[in-house]
């Protein structure tokens, strides 16, 4: 775009379409530079045919421009933390499902394969001879005797199993594994809170990074041109080349800080493309977070306490009630238990040589009498589990309630700091202002311009860092509250 520009003032000249007196602008700032052609009005023509031209590329830079919320949504879908925490959430859903089916009654197809001696009553008391019918055909008695002779089996058939009563075990079994698919959800949202904070607070340094640099750039061009003078005047005998000298050091150390603060940015910038996958010819619109930098303000800090979507002081509460399950769960295993048991099969009839249909049914209960304190020991352990995480939830509590103190506390610290440095920077502009006029009119020395502008500079710098400051501050306290991401959101709405 600023060769175009170029191109099109060397074309408006050529033609003498210049003048020293004309007073209307073409386009205004051309690329964010300060480059204004003017032309006079008759020429319209030109105008609109140089709009037309860069309109392209104006559109094409609106486009590639990517905002703090647009930012912070691709973050979060392309983060590998917050996807293993989607991940483990999904799994999470399935588990409960799956415990959920515990409930329902179980059919299964079982086959029995193998060997073994199966004694048959009526073919023994045959041979035995108990019976008025005496067995004395020797292909008789073979045949009789193979009858509780060692055979393979082959058993097939279907199995029918419902739980009755279990002592509430699958119930607590049921609300624990809901009780998991909720944590795994609250570890998700702090994930993407925590992420989000990252990306933001990155993002608000590069708003922070430009605004300085601004300022930078404008102490720059003070300081470069009273070391020029300083230089003059050292050459001129007014002056010892000592001070010349500290002049041309003030300069190259403004320029240095300049350089710092554009690679900086570079940085960040890069940082930023990396963590959202983006091009690398994308830009991002601080401009908003810039100008609400550049306002004079603090930003307020919520003073309410509302902790209950906080993700630890949830993931707490959630081990809690997890473990209460588990209490329970583990009485309810020292409680009989009964099952409904329905069975239809086959057996195999070595006298008929065929299959012979059979079934079964009835109720089943089951009691542990016996199991070495086991289950006793099971109850203790989870019951004291159940105290130590009781104990973790009040010692999260406990700690969020000192934490929001300390943002109260840190939010008044920073409101003091920040009005002393308005009204330090309200005398810094009145002094620079007055030595830049005495300066400009010949009645002021180059060196009470530098130092003015250093002055100028300081409490500019110190007003950006606490409104910066300030805007994390009130960061916190909504990724406490676990609201960043809605602010976040909110924020970008027109």
């Amino acid at each position: 775009m600023e060769r175009c520009a170029g191109r099109f003032r060397q074309h408006i000249s050529d033609r003498t379409f210049l003048s020293p007196g004309t007073s209307s602008d073409l386009l205004g700032p051309v690329g964010g530079s300060d480059l204004h052609v003017r032309v006079p009005m008759s020429k319209r023509l030109a105008r609109a045919a140089c709009a037309i031209f860069l309109m392209p590329a104006a559109i094409g830079a609106q486009e590639t421009l990517v905002p703090l919320a647009k930012l912070v949504d691709r973050v979060l879908v392309r983060d590998p933390a917050v996807r293993a925490r989607q991940a483990e959430r999904e799994a999470a859903g399935f588990e409960t499902r799956r415990v959920q089916t515990l409930r329902l009654p179980k059919l299964s197809v079982s086959t029995d394969l193998g060997g073994g001696k199966v004694v048959n009553d009526l073919a023994n008391v045959l041979l035995t001879g108990l019976t008025p019918a005496v067995v004395s055909d020797p292909k008789v008695r073979s045949r009789l005797e193979g009858l509780s002779a060692s055979r393979p089996y082959f058993v097939p058939g279907a199995r029918l199993e419902d739980n009755l009563f279990d002592g509430g075990e699958t119930s607590a079994a049921i609300r624990s594994a809901r009780l998991k698919e909720r944590k795994a959800e609250v570890a998700k949202s702090h994930a993407t809170g925590d992420e989000a904070y990252a990306t933001a607070s990155d993002f608000l340094s590069l708003a922070h990074g430009r605004v300085l640099g601004r300022y930078l750039e404008e102490h720059v061009r003070v300081t470069e041109l009273v070391a020029t003078a300083l230089e003059n005047q050292a050459k001129a005998g007014r002056i010892t080349d000592a001070q010349a000298l500290a002049g041309q050091a003030r300069f190259e150390a403004a320029q240095a800080a300049l350089e710092n603060t554009r690679d900086d940015l570079r940085v960040t910038s890069d940082l930023l493309r990396q963590r959202a996958r983006l091009p690398q010819d994308a830009a991002f619109d601080t401009r908003p977070l810039e100008a609400r930098l550049s306002e004079g303000r603090l930003f307020d800090v919520p003073e309410d306490f509302a902790p209950d979507q906080n993700a630890d002081l949830q993931d707490s509460v959630l081990d809690a009630r997890i473990q209460e399950q588990e209490a329970r769960a583990a009485k309810a295993r020292r409680i009989p238990s009964v099952k409904f048991v329905a069975e239809y099969g086959f057996t195999f009839s070595a006298l008929l040589f065929t299959f012979r249909p059979g079934y079964n049914v009835g109720v089943r209960a089951s009691y542990p009498l016996f199991t070495s304190r086991e289950l006793e020991r099971d109850v203790q352990t989870q019951l004291r589990r159940l105290d130590a995480a009781n104990l973790r939830q009040n010692q999260v509590q406990t700690a969020l309630r000192e934490d929001h103190i300390r943002l109260m506390a840190e939010g008044r610290r920073l409101r003091r700091q920040y009005q002393a440095a308005r009204d330090e920077l309200t005398r810094s502009e009145e002094v620079y202002r007055v030595a830049r006029l005495k300066y400009d009119q010949g009645a002021g020395s180059a060196t009470e311009l530098l130092e003015a502008t250093e002055v100028l500079f300081n409490a500019r710098q110190r007003c950006l860092d606490l409104t910066r400051s300030s805007l994390l501050l009130r960061w916190t306290a909504l990724r406490y509250q676990g609201a960043l991401v809605a602010e976040l959101e909110q924020e970008a709405q027109p």
